[in-house]
C-alpha cells in the first residue's frame, strides 16, 4: 500500500503512467481473437445466436499498476493455477423487469462500460475439466467478494475447474476506483436508471439486501461474460475449451442472480446452471437451466418463508446450524484479503478483516462470530452434483428442509437447535455450540458464532477421544452416502477430529 500512496500523490493518471500506446497495441492485439470470437458465437449452444454476435466484449489486460483488488489469497502457481484481471470493454443493453417472474424487456442497447473480471484457471489445458463457473461478485460490503470460490476453493483446483468474477455492480467498481485510481480509473458501468416509458427507476435500491441500485447494466454485462467465455476464443481463457457454464453466487448476489435467472436466462440462455450461496429469491419453474441453491438458518428467517419445493430441475439443500458464512470460509480465506486490501480500517488507520469490523461495528455477542458448521464442505458436493447433472448425469439428491410452524418459523429442539436440513458432523458431533443467527448489530445476526467447549464439557459429553471420533466417521460416512459430503472433505474432517486435543479421566 506504500507503493500505492505514492503513487496517488504523484497525480499521474493510467494513461499518464503506461501511456496510450500500450493499451492501443492491447486493442490491437485482441482485434482478430474478437473477430474470431463473433464467428464462433453463431456455433455455441450457449447463447441466444443474435445476441451474442452483437455483444460480445473486448477482453484488455489490467494495467501493471499495483495488484488486482480482492485477489484470491490461494496459492495459485503450488495449485496448477493462474490468476488474472482483465477489463472487459463493450456496449451493454438496458432491460426493463417490471415481474421478476417474467421475461425482461429491452429498453435500449449500446450502453457503453468498462469493468473488470478475475480468472482462475488451470494452467495447464490438460487439466481443465470444460466448467466455468462465472461469479456475480458480492458487494453487500462496498467491495467485491468471491464468496463462492471461497467456499468451494478445493474442489474447484482439484477438480480442475476455471473460475470469472465478474465487477457487475457500480459500488464494487467505484470501491476498486477509490482503492488503486490509477490501476481501475477507466472502469465505469453506470448509465441512466430512469425508464423512458414511465420515468420509473430501472433498478431501485433495495435496503433488505443491502442493495444500492442503479446497475441497470449488470445483468446484460454478467450474460455477455459467460458468452464470451463460452466463445472459446478469447484471450481471458488462455485457449481453454468451454463445455459448461455454471452461474454463482451469494447473497445480495444470489437475489440479483435470481432475478437474472427468471427474466435474462430465457432471452439468451447463457448459463447451464445456476449454483445459489444461501438460498436465491423465488424462482420460475418453467426455465430450464438447473439450480443447486444451499440455505443456511438466516435466510429464511430474513425472506420469512421457506424454499419452494424440488423441480426435476431445481434443488434446494440446507444445512443445519449453518451461519449465512461459515468459519472456515472468513478466518481461512475472506478475512486474509480483506485485511491485506486494508479498504477498511479503524479510526487509527489499522487495516480491518471482515471478522473485526463486524465485531467492532456490533459489538457481537459472544464475539466468536461464525459457525463452525462447514458451508464450503456441502456447497463442494452441491457443485459437484449440479456439475454431474448439468453434463447430462444424475440429478443431485433431494435434502431434508428446516422445520418450519404455520407461521413460517423454526421449530427447534430442547437445546434451541432447528429441526431438519442436512446434519453435518460440526453439528451432530461438535467441538461448539453453534448459532446459525447471532446476537448484535450490523453483521453480528447472519455471522451466526460457536462457543468451543472445554475439556470437561468434551468428555461430559463423549466419555472419551476414541467415541468422539467413532461419532464423527459415523456421520460423515451417513453425509458421503447421502450425497452431502465429498470423500476429500469426509476424510479432512475425520483427521480433523482426531487430531483434536481433549483427554478424559479413566473412571474406575
Amino acid at each position: 500500500m506504500d507503493q500505492y500512496k505514492s503513487d496517488q500523490s504523484s497525480g499521474f493518471s493510467a494513461n499518464k503512467r503506461i501511456g496510450k500506446k500500450p493499451i492501443i497495441q492491447s486493442l490491437r492485439l485482441t482485434a482478430t481473437a474478437v473477430l474470431a470470437t463473433l464467428a464462433m458465437a453463431a456455433c455455441t449452444g450457449h447463447v441466444d445466436k443474435q445476441h451474442a454476435a452483437n455483444s460480445l466484449p473486448i477482453a484488455i489486460k489490467a494495467p501493471a499498476i499495483g495488484t488486482p483488488m480482492s485477489a484470491t489469497v490461494m496459492p495459485m502457481k503450488a495449485n496448477g493455477y493462474v490468476e488474472e484481471e482483465y477489463f472487459l470493454q463493450g456496449q451493454a443493453n438496458r432491460y426493463r423487469i417490471k415481474d421478476p417472474m417474467k421475461n425482461a424487456e429491452q429498453i435500449d442497447s449500446g450502453n457503453p462500460y468498462e469493468t473488470r473480471v478475475l480468472v482462475r484457471r488451470p494452467a495447464n489445458p490438460a487439466k481443465f475439466n470444460g466448467t466455468v463457473i462465472v461469479e456475480w461478485l458480492n458487494v453487500t460490503l462496498d467491495q467485491d467478494i468471491d464468496f463462492v470460490y471461497g467456499a468451494t476453493r478445493e474442489l474447484l483446483v482439484r477438480d480442475g475447474y476455471a473460475w470469472i468474477g465478474v465487477s457487475a455492480q457500480r459500488n464494487g467498481i467505484e470501491a476498486m476506483k477509490k482503492w488503486n485510481p490509477e490501476r481501475y480509473r477507466a472502469l465505469n458501468v453506470a448509465a441512466s436508471n430512469i425508464d423512458p416509458k414511465d420515468g420509473s427507476q430501472v433498478d431501485p435500491a433495495n435496503p433488505r439486501i443491502m442493495a444500492v441500485g442503479g446497475d441497470v447494466l449488470a445483468w446484460d454485462i454478467f450474460s455477455q461474460v459467460g458468452q464470451l467465455a463460452a466463445s472459446n476464443q478469447s484471450p481471458m481463457m488462455g485457449g481453454l475449451k468451454v463445455k459448461k457454464l455454471i452461474a454463482g453466487a451469494e447473497s445480495q448476489s444470489t437475489l440479483k442472480v435470481s432475478t437474472y435467472y427468471n427474466s435474462i436466462q430465457p432471452l439468451h440462455h447463457v448459463y447451464d446452471g445456476f449454483l445459489f450461496y444461501d438460498r436465491t429469491g423465488q424462482l420460475r419453474t418453467d426455465v430450464q437451466a438447473k439450480t443447486m441453491a444451499i440455505g443456511t438458518e438466516i435466510f429464511t428467517a430474513l425472506m420469512g418463508y421457506p424454499p419452494q419445493a424440488d423441480t426435476d430441475h431445481q434443488r434446494w439443500w440446507e444445512v443445519n446450524g449453518a451461519s449465512h458464512f461459515s468459519l472456515d470460509e472468513i478466518q481461512n480465506y475472506v478475512d486474509p484479503f480483506i485485511k491485506r486490501d486494508a479498504a477498511f480500517r479503524n479510526t487509527e488507520g489499522k487495516p480491518l478483516s471482515l471478522s473485526e469490523l463486524t465485531n467492532q461495528k456490533g459489538p457481537c455477542t459472544p464475539a466468536t462470530i461464525y459457525s463452525r458448521v462447514p458451508n464450503g464442505d456441502v456447497m463442494k458436493a452441491a457443485l459437484k452434483s449440479l456439475n454431474t447433472w448439468v453434463s447430462g448425469g444424475a440429478a443431485p439428491v433431494n435434502a431434508p428442509r428446516f422445520i418450519v410452524d404455520e407461521h413460517n418459523k423454526y421449530v427447534r429442539d430442547v437445546n434451541g437447535q432447528v429441526l431438519g436440513g442436512i446434519r453435518t458432523a460440526s453439528q451432530d458431533a461438535p467441538i461448539a455450540k453453534n448459532a446459525g443467527i447471532g446476537s448484535g448489530a450490523w453483521f453480528c445476526g447472519p455471522s451466526g458464532n460457536h462457543v468451543d467447549f472445554t475439556p470437561k464439557q468434551f468428555c461430559e459429553r463423549y466419555g472419551n477421544h476414541d467415541a468422539y471420533v467413532s461419532r464423527v466417521k459415523a456421520i460423515v460416512n451417513a453425509n458421503v452416502q447421502g450425497g452431502f459430503l465429498l470423500p476429500e472433505e469426509a476424510q479432512k474432517t475425520v483427521n480433523e477430529a482426531k487430531a483434536q486435543p481433549f483427554s478424559c479421566p479413566v473412571s474406575h
